[in-house]
């Protein structure tokens, strides 16, 4: 397996130990649904990001690269979930509200067109990330475009209040978290332009990786950072108050 296939196997599988970690708990009516539904797409999303378990799924599936749709349908949804549950996190439930009622027609809309695109290109054998049709489809360069149009929208409204989060962040991980996950969706909202580039111009088909991978990164560290925050905060909250020292009395 490629570099990517390991790295996507390693998070996968620790989405999917997360997602029976907060199972028990969910399960009980303790749990957050929508942080337990983005590791829920994360991880399927993931696991078909393994070259391996992608070729074995699409096979099961006809071989027509059905697994990619289904991907892509699963990054479409943890945008939704994940974008509910860091407006929430940062005490923006207008923001999430908008997230919610932006999605109850965008979502539906964004996942038909990719089905509509989808089925219109000429997929003939599996191929993981479709590289193998760009060159020939053009359907396949606008249903690779169309994945980003949905999560597009739902980054531009969570750019400017996490922005905002950072003002009264004391400490530097939560404020670090914030800025970083800031970033990261800022990439988000133009990755849309990656693939208008390669519409132009085949040879510019790198140009959507550039705006990615980093992009993956700084929410993906601002998350860690995120949880390792609320870690620290647990701890200072069990922590015993010091002990008064007591002066002699002479």
């Amino acid at each position: 397996m490629v570099f990517s296939s390991w790295a996507a196997m390693i998070l996968a599988s620790a989405f999917t130990l997360a997602l029976g970690l907060r199972l028990p708990r969910l399960i009980r009516g303790s749990g957050n649904l929508w942080l337990w539904l983005t590791h829920l797409g994360m991880g399927i999303g993931l696991w078909l990001a393994v070259e391996p378990m992608y070729l074995f799924v699409d096979r099961l599936l006809g071989s027509v690269n059905l697994a990619n749709l289904i991907s892509h349908f699963c990054i479409n949804f943890v945008f939704l979930a994940a974008g509910v549950q860091i407006a929430l996190s940062i005490g923006r439930c207008d923001v999430a509200s908008r997230i919610r009622q932006f999605s109850a027609a965008g979502l539906p809309i964004a996942m038909a067109l990719m089905a509509v695109l989808f089925f219109a290109a000429d997929l003939s054998y599996s191929n993981m990330g479709l590289d193998d049709f760009r060159d020939t489809e053009m359907s396949v360069v606008l249903y690779k475009l169309s994945l980003y149009l949905y999560p597009a929208v739902v980054s531009s409204l969570l750019v400017k209040p996490l922005v905002q989060a950072t003002t009264p962040s004391v400490y530097r991980v939560p404020y670090y978290s914030k800025k970083l996950m800031a970033i990261g969706f800022s990439f988000g909202v133009v990755a849309p332009m990656g693939h208008l580039v390669e519409l132009a111009n085949r040879q510019l088909d790198w140009l959507t990786d550039v705006i990615v991978y980093p992009a993956m990164l700084c929410v993906l560290t601002g998350l860690v950072l995120a949880w390792i925050s609320a870690l620290l905060t647990h701890r200072r909250e069990l922590q015993p108050f010091p002990h008064l020292h007591h002066q002699k009395v002479s």
